[in-house]
């Protein structure tokens, strides 16, 4: 066989074998579009193998949820089973399945209503879940221990509520059911023990909320109305006294330091005034000293010009001139006789002293 021949026939069998591969890849994206199975959004998948073939996955369930999205499928080999991933809510009421009746410690029957939120969990492990971490199952253990359809999964957790809600809230008297605190602290507990149970299934218990109680007698429901607005009244009464006690204190306070305000103003007064003479005082004392100063001043100056007056020669001429001025207006013979020049008889008869 020449070259060119082996060369063909290679030629030939890949070609072949391109068209098996195609040929397969058709085939399979064609059944995966026939048998194939869309898991939607908020949900998970859970495969499950009917019988096992030699090279293929174990007989059972698989130990973890697939994703949303398109999944092969076989028929008669195996299934998917669909778990929703979004909020479950199981609501126990009068309008629906009837109201929760709890019995409580006195012998009083009440009627609540209840909503009760859970989830499933999409593998097996440990979550933590309002505070609390909380062993549980998958969606494996859903399936196999509560059943493959939704009406299973919710006839179980509204049997499982109903009976730890009814045991929690039965600890609690007539009257402490109109108390918001203990009710909640028993719907918690209730909570916490549904998980216990549940958890296992790989259910998951979010909250159980009451949304609404009444009491089966209404003389019942009177007789806790009229005692809490006593109470009522009682709290409204005693919170009135303290206001009035807090305004009278208030006035007191106001009362005493409008008082001392009042005090303050009039010290600041009295001392504005006490400064004010002081300052009157200092000022009236420096006057007087200035005052004394220039005329001790001025007297010196007339000592002096006295004393050069009457020690230099023709001082006397200079006194007469001086004294003219006055002499001239003497008018009506008050001062005769007197020689204007003649300062002794003036100084004598004007009745000075040597």
């Amino acid at each position: 066989m020449s070259t060119s021949e082996n060369a063909s026939s290679s030629s030939n069998l890949l070609v072949a074998l391109l068209k098996v591969l195609v040929l397969l890849a058709a085939i399979t994206v064609t059944l995966a579009f026939v048998f194939g199975v869309s898991i939607p959004p908020g949900n998970v998948g859970l495969r499950q193998i009917t019988f096992h073939i030699p090279l293929g996955p174990k007989q059972g369930f698989a130990e973890e949820g697939m994703e949303p999205g398109l999944h092969w499928n076989i028929p008669f080999y195996s299934k998917i089973h669909i778990i929703p991933q979004v909020i479950q809510v199981i609501d126990v009421n009068r309008e629906g399945v009837g109201a929760l009746e709890v019995q409580t410690t006195d012998g009083s029957s009440v009627l609540v209503d209840v909503s009760i939120l859970a989830r499933f969990f999409s593998y097996t492990g440990e979550t933590e879940l309002n505070g609390k971490k909380i062993p549980h199952g998958g969606p494996a253990d859903l399936v196999q221990k509560l059943g493959a359809s939704s009406s299973q999964w919710d006839n179980t957790m509204r049997r499982v509520a109903i009976d730890e809600l009814r045991r929690a809230l039965g600890r609690l008297s007539t009257s402490e059911f109109y108390n918001p605190q203990k009710r909640e602290l028993a719907a918690l507990e209730a909570r916490d023990n549904m998980n216990q149970k549940l958890g296992r299934f790989g259910v998951g218990i979010i909250g159980a909320f009451i949304r609404r109680y009444s009491y089966s007698e209404d003389r019942i429901d009177l007789a806790i109305f009229a005692k809490n607005l006593q109470d009522q009244e009682e709290r409204l009464t005693a919170a009135a006294s303290k206001l009035a006690e807090a305004k009278a204190k208030s006035e007191q306070v106001a009362a005493e330091w409008d008082a001392k305000i009042q005090t303050l103003t009039v010290e600041g007064e009295n001392d504005s005034k006490v400064i004010k003479s002081e300052g009157d005082l200092y000022q009236a004392r420096k006057v007087a000293e200035g005052d004394l100063v220039i005329a001790q001043a001025k007297a010196e100056v007339d000592k002096l010009k006295a004393t050069v007056l009457a020690g230099t020669p023709g001082a006397e001429n200079y006194v007469a001139r001086e004294m003219a001025p006055l002499v001239s207006s003497l008018k009506g013979g008050v001062v005769t006789e007197v020689d204007p020049f003649d300062v002794d008889k003036w100084v004598k008869k004007l009745g000075v002293s040597e």
